[in-house]
């Protein structure tokens, strides 16, 4: 009966123990770009951190992949801010004559990013070849993805402003601001349902196979 007992207790005390997560304590580093009076890390992915410094010349973008800093600076740019990481591929904002740009750069090329029609374009995140940010036009502040060829607006409804802030497969998150303050947001992709006459389609494609198929036995 004893020994019945303590197997119980101990067993009890074991599978408590299993399920108890224990969270160690963080060890921090310091992440400055030598020779500037302010380092701001924006994003990362695996071991590369991406974002932007300041010195006297002005703001540069800069990633580091944890034992060099590389500057980050558009051709032509007075200021480059880098924002987003994935694998190989940057992607952020630079100011030149004309005003703010979007950027993407994948270690060797600059692209600049500008949705058609706006003032001034943001890029904030990337995943894969998908990219979100937000832009300026007459009617005021959007978000907005882009799959390497066509940009859409995301606008939530009733927002006074939205902002695209970072994308993960088909989830986006971002800000938003209407008469009740300033929000968060999830933006989820809704798929598009086939219409009625596409699913008539499939039967009847179904039957023309068939009878198809029938004619050829006919034959043999």
């Amino acid at each position: 009966m004893r020994k019945t007992f303590l197997i119980n207790v101990v067993s009890s005390c074991l599978t408590l123990c299993m399920s108890v997560s224990v969270q160690g304590a963080y060890t921090y580093t310091t992440i400055d770009v030598p020779g500037a009076s302010h380092t701001y890390p924006y994003d990362i992915d695996g071991g590369n951190i991406v974002g932007l410094y300041r010195d006297v010349s002005g703001n540069h973008g800069f990633s580091y992949d944890g034992s060099t800093y590389t500057t980050l600076d558009v051709p032509g740019a007075s200021n480059t801010y880098a924002r987003g990481i994935d694998g190989g591929n940057i992607v952020g904002k630079y100011i030149d004559g004309s005003g703010h740009h979007g950027f993407s750069y994948n270690g060797t090329t600059y692209t600049t990013l500008d949705v058609p029609g706006a003032g001034d374009t943001y890029a904030w995140g990337i995943d894969g070849n998908n990219i979100v940010g937000r832009y300026y036009d007459g009617s005021g502040s959007h978000g907005f993805s882009y799959d390497g060829s066509t940009y859409t607006t995301l606008d939530v409804p009733g927002a006074s402003y939205t902002r695209a802030l970072g994308i993960d497969g088909d989830n986006i998150v971002g800000r938003y601001s209407d008469d009740s303050g300033s929000h968060g947001f999830l933006a989820t992709v809704v798929p598009v349902p086939l219409p009625a006459a596409a699913w008539m389609a499939v039967p009847l494609l179904a039957v023309i196979g068939v009878i198809g198929k029938m004619r050829r036995l006919r034959r043999v």
